[in-house]
């Protein structure tokens, strides 16, 4: 999962986590179930040094929801 230039794109198992997330009312909240999410089904390795932070799953959300987003 990466956003390039404000557009989301992800694999088709991180699409179906991100459609849970985007459940919640609000981008941050859906955002942080995001993170987890991923952290426990291990999609995300090394969730622990990498940069991403609950900002950049908010951010995930927000294109999710503008539909701004392309499957690989």
């Amino acid at each position: 999962m990466k956003l390039v230039e404000g557009k989301l794109v992800l694999k088709e198992a991180e699409l179906d986590y991100v459609k849970r997330a985007n459940m919640n009312s609000s981008p941050t909240v859906a955002g942080m179930f995001l993170l987890h999410m991923l952290k426990n089904n291990n999609l995300e390795e090394d969730l622990e040094h990498k940069e991403h932070d609950v900002k950049f799953y908010q951010d995930c959300i927000l294109a999710y929801r503008r539909k701004n987003f392309e499957v690989e």
